[in-house]
């Protein structure tokens, strides 16, 4: 899927992006600030890098108005959401997604130690210490120290990316359900 002309061993936008559709992914909330500063973005690219010490990566587009909150406040949290808050994916991956009070407010006004508001209903949320932020080409690999982690004891199914929808999973050896599929941007 390289562009015609393209020198060896290059692939466009398109051609990773086709790929990489293929690679089912967990949807989470990056969140970061407290109060009237505080906002989310969704995000698919959450990998965990370390156990010891606990360190989880995320990588930001360079020009995300998150990255100021992330390297001013140096605290920020993650909700890994479950396959029933399609909206919340939706509202935090819009260009004019809600900030402050209103994000607060939007995500279940759910603040832990940190004051990071965290989505109420994830099925698990994970509160970080910036540790480093490395750029990337056009990205920022967002290094947190895991500081709290926390599960929901109301076990949910998760909510995943692939070819472009949100759906979830199942475990093996559960009979199929029609899932209900919705169509994701990007």
């Amino acid at each position: 899927m390289s562009p015609p002309g393209a020198a060896p061993g290059t692939v466009g936008t398109e051609g990773l992006r086709a790929c990489m559709r293929l690679f089912p992914t967990g949807v989470a909330l990056l969140t970061a600030g407290s109060g009237e500063s505080a906002t989310g973005m969704s995000v698919n690219s959450v990998i965990s890098v370390s156990l010891t010490p606990p360190l989880v990566l995320v990588s930001v587009h360079h020009a995300a108005r998150i990255n100021r909150r992330l390297l001013d406040d140096r605290v920020f949290a993650l909700s890994f959401l479950t396959a029933e808050q399609t909206g919340l994916t939706r509202t935090f991956a819009a260009a004019d997604r809600p900030v402050g009070a209103m994000a607060v407010n939007v995500l279940g006004g759910v603040l832990k130690d940190s004051g990071v508001p965290f989505a109420a209903g994830a099925s698990a949320t994970i509160e970080c210490v910036l540790q480093r932020a490395v750029p990337v080409e056009d990205h920022v690999l967002v290094i947190g120290r895991v500081t709290a982690a926390r599960l929901n004891p109301v076990l949910a199914p998760p909510q995943v990316s692939y070819q472009g929808t949100f759906t979830t999973v199942r475990q093996a050896g559960q009979p199929e359900k029609p899932e209900k599929k919705e169509h994701a941007d990007g």
